[in-house]
């Protein structure tokens, strides 16, 4: 048989239980050892590196770089490639980006518009990295909760070794993350399971996380499509959301390459949306046990000292990809201001509590699977609007979008929000 109905309700009631529930013991974390400098490699894993550099294009390196091995319980040890850039004077702070996908690139940081660059300039200190391989795989039971300790593990390496003893700290500097795709699933599960929020001060997701609900991502019959920033009434849409922009839906189901690449990542146990394989009981009490939504007394959905942003494509569903609808099962936790820091300003952003350090961005007219960057996002009162399949005609207040995107295109909000005194990445611990 596939997985039942009533099951499926069952399994769904017991994830919905974790709203009220606060981490009675986070799990441990791991230590990083065997740091050495290196010369900042041209390539990782194959792919071009893109330290941070002087000049857009440049060839003028800013990073120091370092290789560590990270070893976390439970899971073989796994090695980091790690750059460091520091500003010239005065740091505003520490921004680690968490890349995409199992993390074996590095998020590029040597062109102008490419969010390293663009905050390195303004005076942060940047730390791109890049795992061995993908840091998902190697638990025993499939567990990507397990496996995210090396996440978890690294950002506090960063935070205790480079923010925290940094002399160069403007008073306001703040320790930040900032994550794409498979790679926010890693500082999800830091926030939740590993207790990163006792330092993170702002963390950023875009087009993620994914594994909220592993359940409905990878159960047979599919489920249903989530529906994002839903109003009830209306009038009043979820604390983050914009209420110009609406809800919008995506289906959580994990396809094709995806789904092989996370059944191999689960080690089987189960596979993930295979046909040919009937869903159990066990299978749902398994892929419950690895979400970041898990109902159990060691999640944590409280950061009161934590800023969330999250800037989501619309339009993921042309490409078959849940990344919207699985961060939107993450980030609808989080329904009370007292939940995120406070004293943030989003009064231009439409939201029930415009004080609440949380800020869900509907991003409009992505023209690639997950690449936010290339759309638009509101502007006050202003939404844009899209048509197509994929919905990439964007006009923004009766003009395209592209003859205004200084006004609308989301890395400008991006960047923007990062340098905001007030919203941005500060001190908030």
């Amino acid at each position: 048989m596939r997985i039942s109905n009533a099951m499926f309700v069952w399994i769904t009631v017991l994830v919905a239980l974790g709203c009220c529930i606060t981490a009675s013991a986070q799990l441990p974390i791991g230590t990083v050892n065997g740091v050495v400098s290196q010369t900042c490699p041209t390539t990782v894993n194959g792919a071009p590196a893109g330290w941070v550099t002087a000049t857009s294009g440049g060839s003028d390196v800013q990073a120091l770089c370092y290789r560590a091995t990270v070893s976390c319980p439970n899971m073989p040890d796994l090695g980091v490639t790690y750059g460091v850039a520091s500003p010239v004077g005065t740091s505003s702070g520490t921004v680690a980006f968490v890349s995409a996908s199992g993390g074996t690139i590095t998020l590029p940081g040597n062109f102008k518009n490419e969010v390293p660059f663009d905050l390195f300039h303004f005076g942060f200190q940047t730390v791109q990295f890049a795992w061995d391989t993908e840091w998902q795989n190697g638990s025993a039971s499939g567990s990507l909760k397990t496996a995210a300790c090396r996440v978890a593990t690294f950002l506090n390496y960063l935070n205790t070794q480079y923010y925290r003893i940094n002399p160069s700290n403007s008073p306001t500097a703040g320790m930040c993350a900032h994550s794409q795709s498979g790679g926010a699933s890693g500082l999800a599960f830091s926030l939740t399971f590993y207790g990163a929020s006792s330092f993170i001060d702002k963390a950023v997701f875009v087009s993620g996380p994914h594994y909220s609900d592993m359940v409905q991502g990878c159960s047979i019959p599919n489920a249903a499509p989530v529906n994002i920033c839903s109003s009830q009434d209306g009038v009043t849409y979820p604390m983050g959301c914009n209420s110009l922009a609406g809800a919008w839906s995506d289906p959580p189901a994990y396809n094709g390459g995806a789904a092989k690449n996370l059944s191999k990542e689960l080690a089987y146990n189960p596979p993930c949306n295979n046909p040919n394989h009937t869903y159990t009981t066990k299978d749902a009490l398994n892929l419950t046990a690895t979400s970041l939504v898990d109902g159990a007394a060691d999640a944590s959905y409280s950061y009161p000292h934590t800023a969330i942003t999250a800037w989501e494509c619309d339009d993921d569903t042309y490409w078959q990809n849940p990344s919207e609808a699985q961060g939107w099962i993450y980030f609808s936790k989080f329904s009370n201001p007292s939940q995120v820091a406070p004293n943030c300003n989003y009064s231009n952003n439409n939201t029930a509590f415009p004080n609440a350090c949380f800020n869900v961005n509907r991003v409009y007219g992505c023209t690639m699977l997950e690449l936010a960057a290339t759309g638009y996002v509101c502007n006050g009162s202003t939404c844009p609007v899209c048509t197509g399949t994929p919905a990439t005609n964007c006009t923004c207040g009766g003009v395209p979008c592209s003859t205004v995107a200084r006004t609308y295109s989301m890395p400008v909000f991006r960047e923007k929000e990062y340098e905001d005194p007030v919203n941005g990445c500060i001190k908030r611990h």
